[in-house]
């Protein structure tokens, strides 16, 4: 569909893939390989003189045309951003809407670059500026179609843990926690060298042994977080930003 954005330019609504028309774009059943010149300019200074030279590099891409089955794995699964995000996932997958005192509000994506905005593609034969979807540009996972898990160094469940961030309003927060509960947090790596000693206490989900069998295990949890979701890929996400404090020293 189309929607008039002003009287000089439209937006393209939908699923609608964009296609580039150029010698440098090439499509194939699996894949499009597009060039592209990438410009700067360097500058040189010689004696009182700035002298700029402009620079030219040749650069290739690849994208997939098939979008791969994707899952996210969170470091720090528990936490505010962690359960917050799931949340939003878990409501836009389910349409949910809810009352807050500025009336009715319906489960979005606004603020999402890839699910919010548009890119000006061009202008049209009459002069007018097109817009579409920024995901309609190149393949790419819609969030509601990724899988998620994580660690975490607490083993409250993802409902608890949305409860306790105050983050989400508590009529959503309600619709989601028969779902979020049993989402339960992978034990996490737990060096209190690298974390707030405020976060001792709710240190009850950790991985023991050696820093090397501590890496095994968490290698070993991609690995059958992959194959138990018959995922394609595999992304690792921070976020666990809780930091222990560090003494100022001088010169450092």
């Amino acid at each position: 569909s189309v929607r008039e954005k002003n009287n000089m330019s439209y937006v393209f609504e939908g699923t609608a893939a964009v296609e580039a028309v150029s010698d440098k774009v090439e499509y194939t059943e699996d894949a499009i390989f597009s060039k592209y010149t990438y410009t700067t300019t360097t500058v040189k200074k010689e004696g009182d003189k700035l002298k700029a030279a402009p620079k030219s590099m040749q650069v290739e891409f690849k994208t997939d045309r098939k979008v791969p089955k994707t899952g996210v794995l969170f470091v720090g699964w528990g936490g505010n951003n962690g359960a917050t995000v799931t949340a939003g996932v878990l409501a836009n997958k389910q349409n949910l809407t809810w009352r807050t005192k500025e009336g009715e509000q319906k489960a979005n994506y606004y603020g999402s670059l890839t699910q919010a905005s548009t890119v000006r593609l061009g202008v049209d034969g009459n002069g007018n500026d097109i817009f579409v979807p920024f995901s309609s540009i190149i393949p790419m996972v819609h969030p509601n179609d990724l899988v998620i898990g994580g660690w975490d160094i607490s083993k409250t469940n993802l409902g608890d843990a949305m409860r306790r961030s105050k983050v989400l309003d508590v009529q959503i927060q309600d619709q989601l926690y028969d779902k979020m509960k049993d989402l339960v947090p992978m034990p996490s790596v737990y060096n209190p060298d690298f974390i707030a000693a405020n976060q001792a206490d709710r240190a009850d989900n950790v991985i023991t042994g050696s820093l090397k069998e501590q890496l095994d295990q968490l290698m070993a949890d991609i690995k059958g977080f992959k194959e138990k979701n018959s995922l394609d890929k595999v992304i690792v996400l921070w976020t666990a930003n809780t930091e222990r404090f560090s003494e100022i020293q001088e010169g450092v």
